[in-house]
């Protein structure tokens, strides 16, 4: 297991490895006018440089109807991963990551606000005393710019930046584990600045290979849910239940299963 919702822990894929990941937000159908279906395309580079780059298309979602009840490819991503391998401080595991999101057209603001965002992050993690538990921390920076290519926003959006630290902890002794992580947030706008904080809780399924491999589904599958709380400084409050399911799998077991 690699990630679970927006977070993504340690490491790289082997070199030449090719995976396709598909994470369907189910959210999206009770809280949008659309849904969005990301796609990711990663390959190894070598064992410890990764390249990968993606879209979010988005359909209509059938039971809300809306000015964003519509179709379109969302926004595009590209970027790379370094895989430090193990170091001697605190973490004894350290991914670094850069990746750029542009828009496509006008998508819904909840997938791009139509700027063009630059993210370095880094992914951490080591063991944590008690068996089958790890402590994980992500660390994001999301500048925004104006892309060449991108439509004006429109006149509510505000452009920002946002720093975010999130640490947290991942229960996994087997197939069914859980999870409970802390998102802090600084958002960082041209009229000032103010704070954001999330919590989420919940369980995870790494669905194992034989079952899917009964049901006659490639690859591999993840179920995942979650309680989640969040909160912007003078903005807005929310909390409710969101699933996803994340299906990862290579053009050879696509290509194996066609046959």
């Amino acid at each position: 297991m690699s990630e679970f919702f927006d977070t993504t822990l340690p490491g790289t894929l082997s070199q030449y490895n090719i995976v396709l990941d598909f994470q369907p937000k189910f959210s999206d159908a009770r809280d949008n006018e659309f849904i969005r279906f990301p796609l990711e395309l990663r390959y190894g580079l070598t064992d410890r440089w990764e390249l990968f780059g993606g879209l979010m298309p988005f359909l209509p979602n059938p039971v809300n109807s809306g000015r964003d009840h519509r179709w379109g490819l969302g926004e595009g991503q590209l970027g790379v991963r370094h895989d430090l391998g193990h170091v001697s401080l605190f973490y004894d595991a350290i991914t670094l990551a850069f990746a750029v999101r542009s828009p496509f057209g006008r998508p819904p603001v909840e997938i791009n606000d139509h700027y063009t965002h630059l993210t370095p992050s880094i992914s951490a993690s080591r063991p944590l005393p008690w068996p089958h538990t790890t402590l994980f921390t992500q660390f994001t920076y999301d500048r925004e710019v104006s892309g060449a290519l991108s439509a004006p926003p429109p006149p509510e959006v505000i452009r920002r930046n946002l720093l975010e630290i999130a640490p947290g902890v991942l229960y996994k002794p087997g197939e069914l584990g859980a999870f409970f992580d802390y998102t802090f947030r600084h958002f960082s706008e041209d009229a000032g600045s103010h704070l954001g904080h999330e919590f989420k809780i919940g369980p995870i399924w790494d669905v194992p290979l034989a079952r899917t491999s009964k049901w006659g589904l490639p690859g591999k599958w993840q179920v995942e849910l979650a309680y989640r709380y969040t909160t912007e400084e003078g903005v807005s409050r929310d909390q409710g239940v969101t699933a996803r399911v994340h299906w990862r799998t290579s053009l050879r077991e696509i290509l194996d299963q066609s046959k």
